[in-house]
Formats: structure tokens, sequence, C-alpha cells
């Protein structure tokens, strides 16, 4: 590492180079005892525990302002705290080279960047260059796409566009996922890949893809549940109105979980009280206890704030058993089904010869559980 290093950057991949730079410092004049044997009797350098004892002073610089940049607060806050010197508004112009060809600083000008209609607009204030001084300089402002051969994939943005279910944009049967979409995180290049491959088999099977909901959920599958229960589930062969007397059909069922999540405003919030975010400690270092440091930051909860972060819950859509649909029904049409036919998700059953349709239930119900249907 050099004793001077700048990143280019804005990102949280800047920030991840900027505060491991930090960490590793830099080699002023190695002695013998920094060396120490390896396998087949080489020499290596343990870089992170030598190095640390130095540090090294980082630069960041992005041409957006500090509160724009692209990096999550957090760790913008986290990187200055470990002395990291973060400097928005500035572009770079080249690399200022000394006598040997190595560059000794980074020129930069001042600049007002923003985004216009998806594009992005630098204005650069003349007279205002300066050299950020450096031993090294690292660029890490992102990737872009090689659409060479696949031109007509480029939506024109550098990317590829792709539906709900990343199917290319007017390219029927043609799928796509990942930081080619736009760049995130793994595991939202890992979703990506199953929503496609959910999307590719439907295709293959000549059957509409189905519209997807605004937020991606894990579906519940309550005719898992039943047949997990051991429960006989037959498919009805005929239109039903009403389940509660028969057994080829599961009550009420529809399923609306592959459709959207039960907004807030469908929950009676009447029945919960207030419960606090168990929140994970983070470790927050400052310039020297950074170096050498690669210890996690953010903790982990323990065990029994993981159980009561997780009874934070409110079941949204989902039937815990409360049981309020059966006590206020006047009409005592809700009632429970009896323990061998309960499962998960099958907890009441209602009487359409009583039902009189006063909703009451529905507005009692503290999860959105109940939807009610008005006729054909």
């Amino acid at each position: 590492m050099g004793r001077r290093v700048v990143v280019v950057g804005g990102g949280d991949t800047s920030i991840d180079v900027a505060t491991v730079a930090r960490r590793l410092g830099h080699i002023n004049d190695p002695k013998k005892t920094d060396f120490e044997d390896a396998i087949g009797g080489r020499l290596a350098h343990d870089v992170a525990e030598v190095s640390a004892k130095q540090g090294c002073e980082v630069t960041l610089t992005s041409i957006f302002a500090v509160d724009r940049m692209q990096a999550n607060k957090h760790e913008v806050e986290q990187a200055m705290a470990e002395g990291i010197d973060i400097r928005g508004g500035l572009a770079p112009l080249g690399l200022v080279r000394g006598e040997d060809g190595r560059a000794t600083a980074l020129r930069v000008i001042r600049c007002e960047a923003r985004m216009n209609g998806g594009k992005l607009e630098i204005r650069q204030i003349a007279g205002s260059e300066e050299d950020i001084a450096a031993d090294l300089i690292v660029s890490a402002i992102g990737q872009a796409v090689d659409f060479t051969g696949l031109e007509e994939f480029d939506s024109g943005r550098g990317a590829i566009g792709t539906d709900k279910n990343y199917q290319v944009s007017a390219k029927p049967g043609v799928f796509a996922g990942g930081d080619i979409i736009r760049p995130h995180l793994l595991t939202t290049a890992i979703g990506h890949g199953a929503i496609a491959a959910d999307g590719i088999d439907r295709y293959l099977r000549h059957e509409a893809l189905e519209k997807r909901p605004k937020i991606d959920v894990h579906v519940f599958d309550l005719a898992r549940k039943m047949v997990e229960k051991g429960l006989e589930l037959r498919p009805a062969t005929e239109p039903m109105h009403g389940t509660d007397s028969s057994s080829v059909a599961i009550h009420n069922f529809d399923n609306r979980s592959d459709r959207y999540v039960i907004p807030h405003d469908a929950l009676f919030l009447g029945h919960f009280q207030y419960e606090e975010r168990n929140r994970r400690p983070v470790t927050t270092l400052d310039r020297e206890s950074a170096l050498g440091n690669f210890e996690e930051r953010l903790q982990p909860l323990t065990e029994a704030q993981a159980v009561a972060e997780a009874k934070r819950c409110m079941s949204c859509g989902m039937c815990f058993e409360c049981d309020n649909c059966v006590v206020y029904c006047p009409q005592t049409a809700v009632f429970k089904v009896s323990k061998k036919q309960s499962t998960l998700g099958r907890y009441v059953d209602t009487d359409y010869t009583k039902c009189i349709g006063c909703h009451i239930c529905a507005d009692v119900c503290p999860t959105g559980y109940i939807q009610m249907g008005l006729g054909e």
C-alpha cells in the first residue's frame, strides 16, 4: 500500500476499498523482522500486521456531494469516523506522474453532478483544478456492459431492460438478471435468477407469465400445509359458492400472497402494542483502532433478542388464531375447524347459511386475513 491512497468512487465498493486501504496501511523501510518463512522456504509478508503499525492517509473523491453519494449513509459515516477524508463534488481529470513514471497525484476539478432523465450530467467549474497527492490511486467507479454482438439488447442506458418476470423487453423467451439489469447485491442477482427460472418454465410450457406483485414475497402455500398435516386434498370439479360443508376444496381459499402484500391499513392496529425494534449493535472505530482491524463491525443479536424481534411480526395476511372473528360474529356463523381438520392458515370456517355479510369478522381481524366477497 502507499502512504497516501486516493480512491475515486462514491458507491459502497469505493467505501470498502478506502476502509481496507486504511486498515492495511503502508510499509516504510521494511526490516528483516517484518518477514517470516513460509511454505517451501519462500518469504511471505504479513501485510496486515506490519503495515497496521503505520497506517496511511486515505482520500475518497466523488462527483456527487457527500450527502448525495450513492453509498449507504451509515457506510459513509463509519468511514469518516475511521479517519478517511471523503471529498464530494470532485471530478478526476488525469494523473500527475513523476520522473520515474509513477503517479504522484490525482488531478481533479470541482464539479456539480446530477441525474437528468436517467442520464448523468456533470458541470465542471472552470479554474478549480487541484492535485491530490497520492502514492496509490484506485478507481472504484462501477462497471459497464460490453454489448459487442449484443447491441439489440441495449436499452439505451447501458443496461438490459426487463419486465418484473425478468423477460427482456420486446424479446419474448429471452430472460436476463443480475448487474446487467442494474448493479446491486449478489443476493439481488440470485433473486433475479430464481424469478427468471420460474418465468422460463412457464414460457416453455406455453403458459402466460403471471403478473408479479410490486414486492417480491415468499408465497404461503395452504395446500402444501394441508398435505403436511395428512389432510386429504381433492380439487373441486365444479363452481362452488361456499365450501364450509365440502371437503373437496379449501375453505375460502384464494391464494392472495402470490399477487400482493396485505397493506398496513388492512390491519386492525388496535390489536398491537408498540414494540421497539431490536437493533444490531454497530462498533464504530476511530483513526487508530481501525488500523489492522478486520473484525465484524455489525454485531449479531443475542438469541433472546432474535426471538423478541421475530415476535414483533404482525403476521399480515395470516391467521394467528386470535379468535376475534369467532367471538365477535353476531350470527355465530364463524366457528373453529375441528382439530383433526385444522392446520396453519386453516383455523376457522364459516357456515354460509348463517352469514349475513356484515363484515364484522373482517373489521376485527388483526392481520387482514379475512377478505369479504360481495356476491358473484
